[in-house]
């Protein structure tokens, strides 16, 4: 989250980063419905380190990062689950295939 703040104006520098996140979270199956949860338990934790400096409005704001990075990663990793899909897809009609003519 801090990279992501410090090139908030600057994201195609994180490029890299994010592909490598999202390789990671469609290795373990990270799901769409985890974000909310994940988003929640962040916002708690900067409140307790950030105390009184946690605002409304610095939690709001933070809030609002996390969305549009949890919704960025989500949509990368709904095209690979679909790229995934679409080669398993393939495989079994190649493998049903082979066996009708067998």
């Amino acid at each position: 989250m801090y990279a992501y703040a410090t090139h908030i104006d600057r994201l195609d520098d994180l490029a890299a980063a994010v592909d490598h996140i999202v390789y990671r979270h469609v290795a373990t199956r990270i799901l769409p419905e985890q974000y909310p949860l994940i988003g929640e338990k962040l916002l708690q934790a900067m409140k307790d380190v950030l105390q009184d400096a946690a605002t409304d409005e610095v939690i709001a704001a933070w809030g609002e990062a996390y969305d549009a990075l949890a919704t960025l990663f989500i949509q990368k990793e709904q095209a690979i689950y679909q790229q995934e899909d679409q080669a398993l897809t393939e495989r079994l009609v190649r493998t049903n295939n082979a066996s009708l003519l067998s």
